[in-house]
C-alpha cells in the first residue's frame, strides 16, 4: 500500500526576500515624488482656472467702463472715497461693487506665498448689499495686478500674475518650481519660467516682462503700475523646527494650523499635510497648544 508523502510548502529564499525588500524600498521612494508631482499639477491647473475667472470678471467690468479695467477713476464712480490704491485687493474689490463677481475664492490660491493659508469666507453681503469693507480683506488675495490698462491695449501685456513673496520684491521660486503664472490682456494664461540668474520672467525677446524695455510696453514702465496683494498675517509662519514625533524623529516641516486633533504641517516644497497631534512628543504637543491659543486670539 502506497502512503502519501507529506507535502512541504516551499518558502521564500533569502535572495528572493532581499529582492522583494529592494523593490519595496524603491517604490516607497518613488511614490511620494509621484504623488507630490501630481498634486502640484492639480494645484497649477486650479490656480490658472482661478486667474481666468478673474479675467472674465475684468472683461465684463471693462464693457461697462469704456474698456477700462479697474483703476482710480472707476473706483471713485463705484464708491464714495474710492476703494483704495495700495494693494491689488483695492482694485479687485471694484469687481464686487460692480456686480461682476461674488467669489472671493478666485482671487486666492492654495499654498500661496503671500495670501493666508485658509480660503476667504466669501461673506461679502449684508441684507443683500455688498459691504466694501468685508470684500477681499487682508490675506484674501494671491494675485498681483497691473493698473491703468484697457482691453484695447497690447494683448501681450501682463494683467494679473502671481504676487511677490511677502516682504520681498521677487517671486517665490518654490511656488511653481521656478515658474510664474502670468495672465495677459488677450486672455492667454500660462506658466512662464523664471530666469535662473536673477529670477526675472522674460518675453520672446529675452526682456523682462515687467520692464519698460519689453516689447509689449512701448517704453511705459509697468513696475510703476504693479500692485501687490495685501499679505496675510500668517503668510510667513514660524518654522517650528523643534517639532518631534513620539519616536524621537525631528519633523522637517512648519506648523501652520490646527484642525481638531490634527496639526497642519507645511514641508519645504510648500505642500501641507495633516498629522495627528497624538503622534508628537509632549514638548511638541505643548507647542501646538500654544500655537492654537495664539491663533484663536
Amino acid at each position: 500500500m502506497k502512503t502519501k508523502e507529506p507535502s512541504h510548502q516551499k518558502g521564500f529564499t533569502l535572495t528572493e526576500l532581499l529582492v522583494v525588500m529592494t523593490i519595496l524600498v524603491v517604490l516607497a521612494g518613488i511614490a511620494p515624488a509621484s504623488i507630490f508631482k501630481t498634486l502640484k499639477r492639480a494645484a497649477v491647473a486650479e490656480a490658472i482656472n482661478n486667474a481666468k475667472q478673474v479675467k472674465l470678471a475684468l472683461d465684463v467690468f471693462a464693457l461697462d467702463f469704456d474698456g477700462q479695467f479697474p483703476n482710480e477713476d472707476t473706483a471713485e464712480y463705484l464708491a464714495k472715497g474710492g476703494t483704495g490704491t495700495t494693494y491689488s485687493n483695492d482694485f479687485f474689490r471694484q469687481l464686487f461693487l460692480s456686480g461682476d463677481t461674488d467669489s472671493e475664492n478666485i482671487f486666492w490660491v492654495k499654498n500661496s506665498s503671500v495670501a493666508s493659508k485658509f480660503a476667504p469666507d466669501d461673506k461679502i453681503r449684508e441684507r443683500g448689499r455688498v459691504q466694501a469693507d468685508e470684500v477681499l480683506q487682508k490675506g484674501d488675495v494671491h494675485w498681483a495686478y497691473i493698473t491703468d490698462q484697457t482691453n484695447l491695449d497690447t494683448g501681450s501685456r501682463p494683467l494679473i500674475l502671481d504676487g511677490y513673496k511677502r516682504g520681498t520684491s521677487e517671486w517665490d521660486p518654490n511656488m511653481w518650481d521656478q515658474k510664474v503664472i502670468v495672465l495677459r490682456i488677450d486672455g492667454a494664461c500660462k506658466l512662464m519660467r523664471m530666469r535662473p540668474s536673477d529670477g526675472k520672467v522674460v518675453d520672446g525677446s529675452r526682456k523682462d516682462i515687467l520692464s519698460a524695455e519689453a516689447d509689449a510696453w512701448d517704453g511705459e514702465s509697468p513696475s510703476d503700475l504693479l500692485k501687490q496683494p495685501w499679505p496675510g498675517a500668517d503668510a510667513e509662519e514660524d518654522s517650528f523646527a523643534g517639532l518631534t514625533s513620539k519616536g524621537g524623529n525631528k519633523i522637517n516641516a512648519a506648523l501652520v494650523g490646527v484642525r481638531g486633533d490634527e496639526v497642519l504641517l507645511k514641508i519645504p516644497s510648500g505642500w501641507i499635510y495633516r498629522r495627528p497631534i497624538a503622534d508628537l512628543d509632549a514638548e511638541s504637543q505643548k507647542k501646538v497648544r500654544e500655537f492654537a491659543a495664539k491663533a484663536a486670539k
